[in-house]
């Protein structure tokens, strides 16, 4: 049972998985762990399947992936306030076969921001390409690179620990 952060996070990813590229072969992780390992961070989600935590790799054989990277310090103010990067990797082509790259970049901006906006997710901001995934060691910069596009929106939520 999901407490705490999780629980919008699975609100999103239950609106994600019913509305965002439907049709699509999408990888839908919920919170990841930023875990160091030889120096750099790598992003890790719980597996159900394994029961284990495993590595967030990109996989060019789906059409997308997503996670939330949850940053590590909150204010609380009688709530918590937490910074939530909502990470994407997409392949454009396999999305969106019938508008150019560059223009399915923007389709791709605006399906996910619908989908956000529907949340208690606040978005901050947004960052484009290998940027929006350099925080993380198994990410190299030609792994944005056409048909392949990396994105993430910045968001804030408020949210409660139940005591």
């Amino acid at each position: 049972m999901s407490k705490g952060i999780d629980i919008p996070i699975s609100r999103l990813n239950t609106l994600f998985e019913s509305n965002l590229w439907k049709g699509k072969s999408y990888t839908r992780y919920g919170r990841i762990f930023r875990n160091i390992r030889d120096g750099g961070i790598i992003p890790e989600a719980f597996d159900t399947s394994t029961g284990d935590y495993g590595d967030v790799l990109l996989n060019d054989k789906i059409h997308a992936l997503s996670f939330f990277d949850v940053l590590p310090d909150e204010d609380y103010n009688g709530t918590f306030n937490a910074n939530v990067r909502i990470c994407f990797a997409v392949n454009l082509k396999k999305l969106y076969p019938s508008v150019t790259s560059e223009m399915a970049t923007e389709y791709a901006h605006q399906d996910a921001l619908i989908q956000i906006k529907k949340s208690s997710f606040k978005p901050t901001g947004l960052t484009r390409g290998f940027d929006a995934f350099s925080d993380y060691e198994l990410v190299k910069p030609e792994d944005s690179m056409n048909p392949f596009y990396l994105f993430r929106f910045d968001t804030e939520i408020k949210y409660l620990i139940n005591c």
